[in-house]
């Protein structure tokens, strides 16, 4: 519940800046940086509680999965960087990309998903640990997210969102007790974020404006949250009243997030703030423009 309630949504997060126009703005930039950031700690942080609870009740099984997957990510590192840059360097930019590669690396993925989920810790983390070391530069890694991205974007993931639904018995949340437990979900979900953003932010001095704006910005969820609440809900951590909970908190928190940054933005306001004041100045006004 920790990793589910410190996740920011990155694409979420990125579709919100975009409509509201705020993607070059300083806010912006530092909101997907933090969101960027955040994303590769969650990955970590569930790959890490899977593997501390194992698939028995002896410790001595959770630090076998862990030390496992350190190993596993360390040969990726070893191996996968290496022969992604091979494959790169062959696809010349241009002509089209060899069906082998984009064959042998899919086949990697699943590989990959195969080996995690021998060793116990969910398939999903293998997939990622792969998806991160192909080069992002390159004809290569444009011609696979091509290949992949309307099937994954217009089946697979509407697919998965259908399922969370599906597994959301709202019937679960009943009575004060579980009422209760909603609120304290929001206001806890709400409270670590906004206000220790809010607080740093403050103690870096930036404008009250931009802090408030940051801080709602952090509390955005998504795709990575229903991720892990469902890993949750498969291994069975989570009941299905708590997994009906942490959705209920994630709609919730990602839908006041536009209507609030809209009401706080001001972009009037914070083009004058001080660090954007800006001037060109010429100390030689007989020589060219220099950068």
């Amino acid at each position: 519940m920790g990793v589910a309630l410190s996740i920011i949504a990155f694409l979420v997060l990125v579709q919100i800046l975009a409509e509201l126009k705020l993607l070059m703005t300083d806010v912006g930039q530092m909101s997907m940086s933090a969101a960027a950031v955040n994303d590769v700690d969650a990955w970590i942080l569930l790959a890490l509680a899977i593997a501390l609870l194992g698939t028995g009740h002896s410790p001595l099984i959770s630090l076998w999965v862990l030390l496992c997957g350190m190993r596993f990510v360390l040969f990726c590192i070893d191996i996968g960087p290496p022969i992604f840059e091979w494959m790169a360097k062959r696809c010349v930019v241009g002509e089209p990309v060899d069906e082998l590669y984009i064959c042998a690396t899919l086949g990697a993925v699943l590989a990959a998903r195969f080996v995690t989920d021998t060793i116990g810790i969910h398939a999903l983390f293998g997939a990622f640990v792969l998806g991160v070391l192909v080069p992002k530069e390159g004809s290569f890694s444009s011609a696979l997210v091509e290949k992949v991205e309307d099937l994954v974007s217009s089946l697979f993931l509407p697919l998965y969102f259908i399922s969370s639904g599906l597994k959301t018995n709202v019937a679960t949340i009943q009575g004060a007790q579980s009422w209760g437990l909603l609120v304290l979900d929001i206001f806890t979900s709400c409270y670590g974020k906004i206000v220790g953003t809010i607080l740093f932010s403050l103690l870096c001095k930036m404008p009250i404006q931009e802090v408030v704006m940051l801080g709602f910005l952090m509390n955005t969820k998504g795709l990575v949250e229903l991720i892990v609440l469902n890993i949750g809900n498969d291994i069975g951590v989570l009941n299905d009243q708590a997994f009906a909970i942490m959705v209920f908190m994630a709609l919730f928190t990602t839908l006041i997030t536009t209507p609030i940054v809209v009401s706080v933005y001001k972009p009037t306001k914070l083009a004058i703030t001080e660090y954007k004041n800006r001037m060109i100045e010429r100390k030689d006004t007989s020589k060219q423009l220099e950068s």
